[in-house]
């Protein structure tokens, strides 16, 4: 068998050795020809030949990759790629100049310009707007907004010099007008026409029939007018003034004092009569008084016998000044 030169290197045989030589010429050939097909063998349903050298007949049975990709080509915020081989993508972080991947948040009070807020934590900023008074509410400068009995509302700014106070109702703050002069409390009595007789020796309340002035129902005339009674509301601070005439007796002395509810105070003046002349004994005091308290102007004499307190409005009386709680 000659051996001539083919593609693997086979030995084929001749014409002129078909006849002598034909079952070992094939034996031959045969042998090189599986050697070199062994290469090809085997395989699974959809695999492909690859080559695994430069060598002929080096092949390889592979799953090839499903695709036609050819190169993986990135812009920003994407980073890596290629064209061959096993490729490595990155994203780069977002901030605010540049797109990219930003991290979720919950919070509702972070600074941050490169975290997202979650739908949490936008449910959380709209239940807190939800709950805020509306900037509506108030209209002028110096407004100010308070809660009536369901919502926040608003109440105008007032006028100069008003204060801010609680109205009658105890239910909301309103603005209110204070007067500069200060609104006098108090009452002023004297006997009218007719003198009152004190026995000698005996401490006497002393009745007034006559007011000059009475704010606020200190005084009867009528019913217990030796009082002056302390209303509701006007507990305090008074200036206690009361005064007595006598008349005229030259023997003993006069004593003028302010009873508290029927029970004597130390508040006392004694005085030594002239000759001819008509006593006037005052005290003047400052007490601390409740609502509902009453006081009362006694006098006594030590003549020996009857002695009238004279009827004057501008000598015997009895008056109250409130000063304040």
């Amino acid at each position: 068998m000659a051996n001539p030169t083919t593609n693997f290197g086979w030995v084929m045989p001749t014409s002129t050795s078909l006849v002598t030589n034909l079952p070992a010429d094939f034996n031959t050939f045969g042998q090189a020809v599986d050697t070199s097909m062994s290469q090809l063998k085997g395989g699974t349903t959809g695999q492909i030949l690859s080559k695994t050298s430069a060598t002929d007949m080096a092949f390889t049975w592979i799953t090839n990759d499903v695709g036609d990709i050819t190169a993986v080509n990135t812009t920003a915020p994407l980073a890596g790629g290629g064209t061959s081989g096993a490729l490595t993508l990155s994203i780069a972080s977002a901030t605010t100049a540049v797109v990219g991947a930003v991290q979720l948040s919950d919070s509702t009070s972070t600074t941050s310009s490169v975290l997202a807020a979650t739908p949490t934590a936008v449910k959380s900023a709209y239940d807190l707007a939800d709950g805020a008074i509306a900037k509506t509410t108030v209209t002028t400068a110096g407004d100010i907004i308070y809660r009536n009995a369901t919502v926040p509302v608003r109440l105008g700014i007032g006028t100069a010099n008003q204060v801010l106070r609680v109205n009658s109702g105890a239910t909301a703050p309103e603005w209110a007008t204070i007067s500069t002069s200060p609104t006098f409390v108090g009452c002023s009595l004297y006997k009218n026409t007719t003198a009152q007789t004190l026995s000698s020796g005996t401490a006497t309340a002393i009745s007034f029939n006559a007011e000059e002035f009475d704010t606020d129902a200190f005084h009867d005339n009528s019913t217990n007018n030796t009082r002056i009674t302390i209303p509701t509301g006007k507990g305090g601070k008074y200036i206690i003034i009361s005064a007595i005439v006598f008349a005229s007796n030259t023997t003993g002395i006069r004593t003028i004092s302010i009873y508290k509810n029927g029970s004597s105070l130390l508040d006392t003046y004694q005085h030594a009569p002239t000759p001819s002349a008509a006593a006037r004994c005052e005290v003047t005091n400052i007490l601390s008084l409740n609502a509902g308290d009453y006081i009362e102007t006694y006098a006594a004499q030590q003549s020996g016998g009857n002695l009238d307190v004279n009827a004057e409005q501008g000598g015997t009386r009895f008056a109250v000044i409130y000063l304040g709680a």
